[in-house]
C-alpha cells in the first residue's frame, strides 16, 4: 500500500483538494494517508461500495474507543446522542421519533417561509461589493433552523457563534484553544436547549421541539439528552453543510459562468445535484470495520 502525506489544513490543499486527489488516482485507488493514520480511498466505485457495506459503520466500535479526558466529556455527551455518530437500531429508532416530527404540513409551510426570507435577505444586499457569505448563506440556514425549532430570530448570531465553535471539533489537527471554545460553547447550548425543552415541555408550541416531545413509536420517546443532542445535531450538521454548499454552488456558477438556464425551475433540482457531486461542502467521512475485512498484505506493516 501505498504511503502518502498531506496535511489538511495546508492552504493550497483547502483552497484546491482536487489537485491532490488527481495526483492520487494517477498512482493507485487506495493508500494510507499518514497524516490520518488510516487506509483511504479515492476512487467512486470503492467508495460507493463502502458507504454501502453493512459490515462498516460510523459507530466507534467499544474496542476501538479512546479513553475521553473529563475537560472534553460535556462535546462527546452530545455526540454519543446524535444519530450521525450511532448505527441500528439506536439510529432507527432515533430516526423514527425525529422523522414523525417532520410533517409534510410543516415541511411545506417552511417552503414558503424560507423564499420570503431568501428575498429579503437579497433585497437587503449592500451596493458594490460585500461578503455573500456573512451577508446570505450564513444567515439562511441559521435563521430557517431557528424558526424551525421555535426560537427568536434574535437568536442568529448566538446560536451560529456556539454553532461555529462546536464543528470545529471535527476538523484535522485541533488545538487546545479550539477545544476550549468548542467545550464551552457546547456547555452553554445545551444549557439553553435544557431550559427551552423545558419550558416546551409545560407550554407547548407550533414547533419541532414541541413536536419530538409529543412524539413516540411503540410506547418509546426521545428522553431529554436524545433531544438536545439532536436538536444541536440538526443546527450544527444542517448549518454547516448548507452554508458550503450554497458558498460553493455560487463560486461555481461565478467562475464557470454556466448557461443560465441551469437555473430554471426544471433544471434546478438536476443543477443542484451536480454542485454537491462537483465541489461537495464535506469531503471526508471515517467509516469502521465492525466485521473482519481483508487489507492488503503490507497494511500493518504500512502502520509501523
Amino acid at each position: 500500500m501505498i504511503i502518502l502525506k498531506q496535511s489538511m489544513t495546508d492552504t493550497d490543499f483547502v483552497q484546491d483538494p482536487y489537485k491532490f486527489y488527481r495526483e492520487v488516482l494517477e498512482q493507485t485507488d487506495s493508500f494510507f494517508w499518514q497524516n490520518y493514520d488510516k487506509p483511504a480511498f479515492f476512487d467512486h466505485n470503492t467508495v460507493s461500495a463502502l458507504l454501502k457495506d453493512k459490515r462498516l459503520g460510523r459507530e466507534i466500535p467499544k474496542e476501538q474507543k479512546k479513553p475521553v479526558s473529563n475537560a472534553l466529556k460535556p462535546f462527546y455527551e452530545i455526540e454519543g446522542n446524535s444519530m450521525l455518530e450511532l448505527e441500528p437500531p439506536k439510529h432507527k429508532r432515533l430516526r423514527s421519533l425525529v422523522l414523525k416530527a417532520f410533517t409534510s404540513n410543516r415541511i411545506s409551510k417552511l417552503s414558503e417561509e424560507i423564499k420570503t426570507l431568501c428575498n429579503k435577505l437579497i433585497d437587503e444586499f449592500p451596493d458594490g461589493n460585500f461578503d455573500i457569505l456573512a451577508n446570505y448563506t450564513k444567515r439562511v440556514p441559521v435563521i430557517v433552523i431557528a424558526r424551525l425549532l421555535g426560537v427568536p430570530d434574535s437568536m442568529e448570531n448566538q446560536l451560529l457563534n456556539w454553532s461555529n465553535d462546536m464543528v470545529k471539533m471535527y476538523q484535522a489537527e485541533k488545538s487546545k484553544k479550539i477545544q476550549r471554545l468548542a467545550i464551552t460553547s457546547t456547555k452553554n447550548f445545551t444549557q439553553f436547549m435544557r431550559s427551552y425543552v423545558e419550558e416546551r415541555r409545560a407550554k407547548p408550541s407550533n414547533d419541532l421541539i414541541s413536536h419530538l416531545i409529543s412524539v413516540e413509536e411503540e410506547g418509546k420517546r426521545l428522553n431529554t439528552e436524545e433531544l438536545i443532542s439532536n436538536c444541536i445535531l440538526l443546527l450544527n450538521a444542517g448549518h454547516e453543510a448548507t452554508v458550503h454548499t450554497l458558498g460553493n454552488g455560487i463560486k461555481i456558477l461565478l467562475e464557470n459562468k454556466p448557461d443560465y438556464i441551469c437555473l430554471d425551475d426544471e433544471n434546478l433540482d438536476a443543477t443542484i445535484e451536480e454542485i454537491l457531486r462537483f465541489d461537495p461542502p464535506l469531503h471526508i467521512f471515517n467509516r469502521y470495520a465492525y466485521q473482519a475485512m481483508e487489507l492488503p498484505s503490507d497494511y500493518e506493516k504500512v502502520r509501523k
